[in-house]
């Protein structure tokens, strides 16, 4: 699991240079099944001007083009949004108490 990780995240910040990356979820609270997903957050200034539903697409298909194949759950913010979120209730904030920025 821990490869997987380190591959996804190495891809993610090479096309997204300033990218901030947070597992949560089971696999980051060592609670996960064996086929249990990977929850990611991603933040990067990129995602400006982006379709929110777009932003996880264009990182799933960089992943899987990379040959990086899994169920992932992925989020993508700016930073303006991730720090409106995490003040709010919900799963930012869930993620952030919970998380592990990688």
């Amino acid at each position: 699991m821990q490869e997987k990780i380190e591959s996804l995240v190495k891809i993610i910040k090479k096309a997204y240079p300033d990218a901030t990356v947070i597992l949560f979820g089971s696999r980051a609270r060592g609670d996960y099944l064996k086929d249990s997903n990977y929850d990611l957050i991603v933040i990067s200034k990129a995602f400006e001007g982006k379709q929110f539903t777009d932003r996880s697409t264009e990182v799933l298909k960089l992943l899987f083009g990379e040959g990086i194949v899994g169920d992932f759950e992925i989020l993508c913010y700016t930073p303006k949004e991730f720090e409106r979120k995490k003040r709010m209730i919900g799963i930012v904030r869930e993620a952030l108490k919970e998380g592990i920025i990688l």
